[in-house]
């Protein structure tokens, strides 16, 4: 997203009750029990460990303490930095930001007859489709054939809401639910997309924090950032440029790094051309990110006083390989940058690396690294 703004993590952290602790609240609590009694009674009290006074203040200061905490934690309910739950979901109601629901996966269908007819053949809205699974997709609009026409395409909607609905491929919604005269084939055109489960806390608190974007009605980037960002919780990153005057081009992450499909950029495309959110003379594309190739190529090598750690530090090593690849994609615009691979295999127990592959290479800010190759050799044990 935009750079405007900084991220809550840069603001401070709060305390509201300076530090306090239960321990300190007793130490307090008994000195000044003892300071009162010996005002009192001109004599030294007896609190012995197991004494009753001892006890009852160690009760006390506890539940006072509790209450303390209590307080604490209703103070950083108001702050969105901290807010959970139904505190964070009325901070959002001041912006008018709800948590984003889990939405369904959509996908094309091509209805298709063996032969053409001289009468237009319907397509019911509702007619359902599945791969055998017993989950469906369904037309939402009533479609037909034309005249002399042998097929249609038609978009459909799952009937389970969530990221389940993506895990189909091209062709696999293949069985007809409802039987409709003279249909003698459907597939589906598209692998279905779209699909995403209820946005997380800390995806929503970032929407609630960046919704101050979204009131102008400029056209701004950070605007056209906010909207596409509350399109769906399944987008990580998303970047929007202008290569010439009104034209702007949108290009966005799904989870996991994955670019969107055909359908998850339909769909993305037709809501940002609404009219509360696209700026008259704009022209409006969403593309996918320019793909930039890389192969990981690297030695290890291993301390021999770790020996005994050795299989441990290949796996670790191994899997911060891997993290970096999914690091690298994660973000558009993030340049190949070799170094912080180092510092990960390092970080995994490795003594040294050689990287052969990749080396560093500023990629744009409309394009995103993805690894195609991995080569990855241990190379054994060294000296310290």
């Amino acid at each position: 997203m935009s750079d405007i703004l900084k991220t809550l993590e840069d603001y401070p952290d709060l305390d509201f009750i300076g530090g306090y602790t239960l321990e300190k609240l007793e130490r307090e609590m008994i000195g000044w029990y003892k300071e009162k009694y010996k005002e009192i009674t001109q004599k030294e009290p007896m609190l012995g460990n197991a004494s009753t006074a001892r006890l009852i203040l160690q009760t006390c200061s506890y539940y006072i303490f509790h209450g303390y905490k209590i307080g604490e934690n209703n103070a950083r309910m108001n702050c969105l930095k901290y807010a959970t739950g139904d505190y964070l979901a009325n901070l959002g109601a001041m912006k008018r930001v709800g948590r984003k629901d889990a939405t369904a996966a959509t996908t094309t269908l091509r209805f298709s007859m063996s032969a053409s007819r001289t009468n237009a053949t319907g397509i019911p809205a509702g007619s359902r489709v599945t791969a055998g699974d017993g989950v469906y997709f369904a037309t939402q609009e009533y479609a037909e054939i034309p005249i002399g026409a042998l097929y249609i395409d038609v978009r459909a909607i799952c009937s389970v809401a969530g990221v389940s609905g993506n895990l189909y491929g091209v062709g696999e919604l293949a069985r007809m639910v409802d039987i409709i005269p003279f249909i003698d084939i459907v597939t589906n055109l598209t692998a279905p997309e779209n699909g995403a489960d209820e946005e997380d806390e800390e995806d929503y608190r970032q929407s609630i924090y960046i919704a101050p974007e979204g009131y102008t009605a400029a056209g701004s980037m950070g605007a056209y950032e906010y909207w596409v960002s509350k399109y769906s919780s399944a987008i990580i990153d998303a970047r929007v440029r202008s290569p010439s005057p009104r034209i702007l081009e949108i290009t966005c992450l799904l989870e996991g790094g994955e670019l969107p499909g055909e359908e998850f950029r339909a769909a993305l495309a037709e809501r940002m051309l609404q009219p509360d959110i696209k700026m008259l003379t704009d022209v409006v594309n969403v593309i996918n990110p320019v793909i930039v190739s890389y192969d990981v190529g690297v030695t290890y090598y291993i301390n021999q006083s770790d020996r005994s750690a050795a299989e441990t530090i290949q796996e670790k090593v191994d899997t911060a390989i891997d993290e970096y690849i999914l690091w690298q994609k994660f973000k558009i615009g993030r340049d190949i940058n070799p170094s912080v691979l180092m510092q990960l295999i390092v970080s995994a127990g490795a003594k040294r690396a050689t990287i052969t592959s990749p080396t560093f290479k500023a990629i744009g800010d409309s394009a995103v690294a993805i690894a195609e190759g991995k080569t990855v050799v241990y190379g054994g044990l060294e000296n310290d």
